[in-house]
């Protein structure tokens, strides 16, 4: 895999962006971002010894997800 893969979730009227940083093997890590802010572009590096996959998700009207 080249880069990260975003995949678009929706619920309603609100479009989430769920963004793949990483494939691995084993349990997942979901990276969620602070208020006023955005997922990353890779894995951070607080994050670089997690074994599995690493996903990072915009919260609604933050990076690529849409708003209410």
């Amino acid at each position: 895999m080249t880069g990260p893969t975003t995949v678009r979730l929706r619920h309603n009227r609100i479009e989430l962006a769920l963004h793949r940083l990483r494939e691995g093997e084993g349990r997942p890590l979901l990276h969620l971002h602070g208020l006023a802010e955005r997922s990353p572009g890779s894995v951070p590096a607080h994050l670089a010894g997690w074994p599995g996959p690493v996903w990072a998700l915009d919260l609604s009207g933050h990076g690529a997800s849409g708003s209410a």
